[in-house]
């Protein structure tokens, strides 16, 4: 309902333009399962040719709600996992900026993230970040003695993408509440003690490029790997180099075990075996 509201929106403003060179631009931002109403709108808006209209997302640790068994036995196409998950066919999507906190929540919880497959005329970032959840985008976490480096990491890498996608934002009010120099000199020093720190971990995600799912990964400080991320390396002002290793990352190789699923044809076999035994 909402994201048919913002079509609405969407379409008033492109009749405005009609006739005109300027493109609209749609930028939006979700959180858990904001992430996943803007992979809604992106559905809804998908017939919307690129030349009149410039849609991008910043999907923070998108997490359609369902454990990754309910999302494979999803014959039916029923879940969010699917609904969400292939935006390829959004003609007007051209850019994305997808941040994964690293630190996993209990499966029970049903907070396995997922990744979308996205056009390929699209530029997409995806970013595995410090933090756990909802708990990486603690506002009051910015200032004071004991600034909180999940957040504050999210905080200028929101900020930066806002920026860059051409949203106005209010410096001056920024800058009387936050100050983004120091902040930025304080995260390089936290990240730089941070990449030195042993705490491998790995999460489960939905994948739209495979059944069994993938894993969110932070490795072992290991020698020549000197970023957390791509975060660290914009703070630290170092340009980008090919196939760069980071202690953070996405490995759509390495899948989870699927033991949700085991459980349930284990169940199934005992519920069709278990009558046998009594027979004749």
């Amino acid at each position: 309902h909402q994201c048919g509201l913002v079509r609405r929106q969407v379409d008033s403003l492109l009749a405005e333009l009609q006739g005109q060179t300027t493109k609209l631009k749609v930028n939006a931002v979700g959180l858990s399962r904001g992430g996943i109403a803007c992979s809604y709108l992106a559905e809804v808006m998908s017939d919307i040719p690129a030349s009149r209209c410039e849609l991008s997302l910043l999907l923070f640790d998108p997490v359609p709600g369902d454990l990754l068994t309910v999302a494979q036995l999803d014959l039916l196409g029923l879940t969010n996992t699917f609904a969400s998950k292939d935006l390829s066919n959004c003609l007007c999507l051209s850019r994305v900026l997808a941040l994964y906190p690293y630190e996993p929540l209990p499966a029970i919880l049903c907070h396995a993230p997922v990744l979308c497959r996205y056009p390929s005329h699209c530029m997409v970032e995806e970013e595995v970040t410090l933090g756990c959840h909802q708990g990486a985008l603690m506002t009051f976490g910015l200032q004071g003695p004991h600034v909180d480096l999940p957040s504050s990491l999210c905080f200028l890498r929101i900020r930066r993408w806002l920026i860059e996608c051409g949203t106005p934002l209010d410096h001056r009010h920024l800058d009387c509440t936050v100050s983004v120099r120091n902040l930025e000199e304080q995260c390089l020093q936290r990240c730089n003690a941070e990449a030195k720190k042993v705490r491998p971990s790995s999460r489960c995600s939905h994948s739209a490029f495979s059944y069994w799912g993938a894993s969110i990964v932070r490795h072992r400080p290991d020698r020549g790997v000197q970023y957390l991320n791509e975060q660290h390396r914009l703070l630290a002002g170092v340009a980008q180099v090919e196939d760069e290793k980071l202690l953070l990352e996405i490995r759509s190789d390495r899948t989870p075990f699927p033991s949700g699923l085991l459980c349930c044809l284990t169940f199934i076999a005992v519920l069709l075996v278990f009558p046998l035994l009594f027979q004749g």
